[in-house]
């Protein structure tokens, strides 16, 4: 229970320090409690009668830490949090105001965990298992690349809509949903062409057989459909929260959960496609999410540079589709029907992605693709830092 409050401070410091534009103490913060619960682990075993307790403070100490190595920002920039009684301050009021359909939104999203969860009890045994490894391993991309780029275009963007800096804004909206699919377009072509190699080498071990690799790679490939749109909603929504209209994210949300719950049903009732229809229904749901906030973006400041997407995504899709006939051909070969070889797996593995990746790079090179010299650009200069 005491890691509820550390881990409020721990956003409080990490939303402080992002809207200062500092960045890499809060993106190391969630390492903190991933060193103190495997610590935990390890120790617990050792030295107490219940190990799942040490776990617990574990958990506890994780998430004071990710508070305490914030800290030093927050002095540095002149912004310690202290603790003060002002209920009426017009500010307090405002951030009120502004984060209930926050609040809201954050409910659908773990409703619609909910809604899925009692769908999948209905089907085959593992069915629920497999989802969660499946969305594990979409959250991989996501979270580093997604996540990161929505949070650093926050800032800026809230600067230039207090601004009114209009084309500003355009700009670095249109910049950031383009650096999303220049990620995620070729992470989708990966995770659906190499799904059974990389939950083959990962996760099939011990009890977890190959039926269990089926599953999720099934969930996984679903999943993976609309991976560029679960990336895209959060840039959008990005941009209603610097234009501080919380609340048509969280109206489009609930349209979305409506339909998902619709969708899921549809497909468990009337095709084959078992859990995976729930992970359909979840890619599909996401994308009419995108689609809604776009359209009612676009009412609010006119144009979204829209042109200079669509040939942006001119160049990445096929350059991610001909990525995927690498991934493809290393998932097709017989060694991840067999047990075992877990070395050469993983040198295979490894290799077909690497190789992907730089066919990917020297494509968009000979494609001048713009987010490729921004992304370089950012490169040198940290370089030259």
């Amino acid at each position: 229970f005491p890691y509820l409050l550390f881990i409020g401070l721990a956003a409080l410091a990490m939303g402080m320090l992002n809207s200062l534009r500092s960045f890499l103490m809060p993106a190391l913060s969630p390492v903190m409690l991933n060193v103190m619960t495997i610590s935990s682990v390890v120790l617990s075993l050792q030295f107490m009668s219940e190990p799942i307790l040490g776990v617990a403070v574990g958990i506890v100490l994780g998430g004071m830490f990710q508070f305490l190595i914030q800290v030093p920002g927050l002095k540095k920039q002149g912004m310690m949090i202290q603790p003060q009684f002002a209920p009426t301050h017009p500010g307090v009021k405002k951030i009120g105001t502004l984060a209930l359909p926050v609040f809201l939104s954050s409910s659908v999203n773990q409703l619609n965990i909910i809604i899925c969860t009692i769908f999948a009890s209905f089907l085959a045994t593992g069915s629920i298992t497999y989802l969660f490894y499946g969305m594990r391993f979409i959250h991989f991309p996501l979270g580093i690349f997604g996540i990161a780029i929505a949070t650093a275009v926050l800032p800026t963007m809230s600067a230039q809509a207090a601004r009114r800096e209009t084309e500003e804004f355009r700009e670095t909206l249109s910049l950031g949903l383009r650096l999303v699919f220049f990620i995620m377009f070729p992470a989708m072509a990966g995770l659906i062409t190499l799904r059974v190699p990389i939950v083959n080498l990962l996760l099939e071990h011990g009890q977890f057989d190959r039926i269990s690799t089926q599953g999720t790679a099934a969930a996984l490939l679903f999943y993976a459909v609309g991976l560029w749109a679960f990336a895209g909603v959060r840039i959008v929504a990005q941009a209603f929260y610097a234009l501080q209209d919380t609340r048509t994210p969280v109206k489009i949300a609930v349209v979305a959960l409506v339909a998902n719950i619709l969708l899921s049903a549809a497909f468990i009732t009337w095709t084959p496609l078992g859990h995976g229809g729930l992970a359909l229904a979840t890619s599909i749901a996401a994308t009419l999410n995108i689609s809604l906030l776009t359209v009612q973006l676009r009412k609010k400041i006119g144009r979204m540079d829209g042109k200079r997407i669509l040939r942006s995504l001119l160049k990445i899709v096929p350059a991610s589709i001909a990525m995927g006939v690498i991934g493809w051909w290393v998932g097709w070969q017989p060694v991840w029907d067999l047990s075992g070889h877990t070395l050469y797996k993983a040198e295979l593995l490894v290799g077909g992605m690497a190789v992907s990746v730089f066919f990917y790079v020297i494509a968009m090179w000979l494609l001048k693709s713009e987010e490729l010299a921004f992304m370089w650009g950012l490169v040198r200069k940290k370089s030259a830092r």
